[in-house]
This record gives structure tokens, C-alpha cells and sequence, in this order.
């Protein structure tokens, strides 16, 4: 098994300072972070040089950013359904722009991959679905005209849509961001067989876990810490690197009382199969 970079997701943290997570991030041991910027006036150009200062500062690589969007409402499926990403009509403008000037922002970092959430994925037959496509097209090439490669994240698609709409996108600069508890807490799909169609695909791959809700698609599933879930790191991990993956591993944990001890646990739990499996 191919040895990759381990990185942690800032927002993950719990810390709502961008300055003050990336120095906790080094301080709880890692060496790579997934960026994010937790508010507008981050993009002030003197707030884009006091985090500057503070990347120079902690040494830390940074091989992706993260755009989230104002108004995506995770409270039930059915509500990022109508919330998420670009498939609600009525928020692209905003987002659009929201793409263009966070781009812009993590260019001038020198990131030069980002990962997001495209929304629900309509089915290739369904009638929004060459809307939808549309505006992750504008959306996609708004973040490559700012200098960057991006990344779709899993979760709410099975594998197979996601790879229909990056094929009919025909974008060689857009990448998969491989998630498999998001497959999992959505009740979409077995993470090792998503890895196995995807693999070829996938620039990064968040580490995350999860256990199978009761009554899968309809009800959330529980987020838990990486080895205590539904999903087979080590299957994971072989079928991704099966199919080409050697790219960035970013543990991510959204919930829970111990955020930081659990990233560096799910960090040490993700070295211990990589020396395990050479």
C-alpha cells in the first residue's frame, strides 16, 4: 500500500479562527491540513497575509481547499436535498460567486485544489438533470479559471451517477473527493464497491467513519471514529490504490465531544494499516 500524506480537516477542529486552527493543527502533530476559510473577511488582503504568515509559520502542506456554502441545512436528508450545493436553482447566483472570489482567495494562498459538494446528482434521465449538470459546469470552471483542479465529494450519488456526470462534464481537471462514510451516512452505496468504480478518479479521500442507519437514504446514519464504523479502511484503501490513488488521505470528524483526540487517534488507526499493508 502506497505511503500517502495524512492531513486533518481544519473545520473539523471545532475552532472557528482561521489563524488559530492552523496552528492547532500542528500542534496536535500533523503536517498537512485541508484549508478552509471560516469567514468572508478571511479575504481581506491583510487577513490573507496574517494566514499566510501562519502556513509559513507552521510549515504546514496544504494540498486542497474546501467550499461550503451559506444555507446548506444538514438537519435531515431531505433537507440538504433541497439545500445542498448547486442543485437548487435559486442559490446558484450567490454560490457562483461565492466560487469565484474563494477561489480567487486560495490561489493567492497557493492551493491549487479544492473540493466541494455538487448537491444531489439527478439521474442521467431525469429532467433537471442537464440543468444541474449546467451549473456545476459554470461553477467547476469558475474554480479552474482561478488556477485550480476540484473535487466532487461522495456521498449523495452513488458512484456510478458521479461518474456519468464527470464523463458527460468532460473536465480533465476534475477529481473525486472520496469519502466513504458520507456513502454510508447517506445510505447510498458500500464504500469498497464505490472505491473499486471511482478509484481512477479520486484526488483525495477524506477518512471518515460511520454506521448504517436503521433505515438507510430516509434517516442520517451515526458518525463515529475512524475503526469503529461500518467502513473497511483496509478494503477501502487496497480498491482505491487498485485503481491509481496515491493521493492525500484528510481525516475529518463532524461530531462528537473530543474532536482533536479523535483526529489524532483516527491518524495513528490510518498509519497502523499503511505499516500493516506495505
Amino acid at each position: 500500500m502506497a505511503r500517502r500524506t495524512i492531513g486533518c480537516a481544519i473545520w473539523s477542529l471545532g475552532i472557528p479562527d482561521t489563524v488559530r486552527a492552523l496552528h492547532a493543527a500542528r500542534e496536535i502533530g500533523f503536517g498537512a491540513v485541508q484549508f478552509t476559510f471560516f469567514k468572508a473577511s478571511d479575504l481581506a488582503p491583510a487577513n490573507l497575509e496574517a494566514i499566510r504568515d501562519a502556513l509559513k509559520a507552521t510549515a504546514l502542506a496544504v494540498p486542497a481547499g474546501m467550499i461550503s456554502f451559506r444555507g446548506e441545512d444538514y438537519s435531515t436528508i431531505e433537507a440538504i436535498r433541497a439545500s445542498g450545493g448547486f442543485a437548487p436553482a435559486a442559490t446558484f447566483t450567490e454560490r457562483l460567486e461565492h466560487c469565484r472570489r474563494v477561489g480567487e482567495g486560495l490561489a493567492r494562498l497557493g492551493i491549487r485544489h479544492v473540493t466541494t459538494h455538487a448537491g444531489f446528482i439527478p439521474e442521467a434521465g431525469d429532467p433537471a438533470y442537464a440543468d444541474v449538470l449546467d451549473r456545476v459546469a459554470k461553477a467547476s470552471d469558475v474554480l479552474h479559471e482561478a488556477g485550480l483542479s476540484v473535487g466532487l465529494e461522495t456521498g449523495q450519488e452513488t458512484s456510478g451517477v458521479l461518474l456519468r456526470m464527470l464523463d458527460d462534464l468532460g473536465r480533465g481537471f476534475l477529481k473525486v473527493n472520496y469519502d466513504p462514510a458520507n456513502l454510508i451516512l447517506y445510505g447510498v452505496q458500500e464504500p469498497v464497491e464505490a472505491a473499486r468504480v471511482l478509484g481512477s478518479r479520486v484526488g483525495l479521500m477524506h477518512a471518515k467513519d460511520a454506521r448504517w442507519s436503521a433505515r438507510p437514504g430516509r434517516e442520517w446514519g451515526k458518525e463515529v471514529p475512524l475503526g469503529q464504523g461500518d467502513v473497511d479502511f483496509r478494503a477501502v484503501l487496497a480498491a482505491l490504490g487498485e485503481g491509481g490513488f496515491v493521493g492525500p488521505i484528510v481525516v475529518e470528524r463532524e461530531s462528537g465531544s473530543d474532536r482533536a483526540g479523535d483526529m489524532v487517534a483516527g491518524r495513528k488507526f490510518l498509519e497502523s494499516i499503511m505499516q500493516a499493508n506495505p
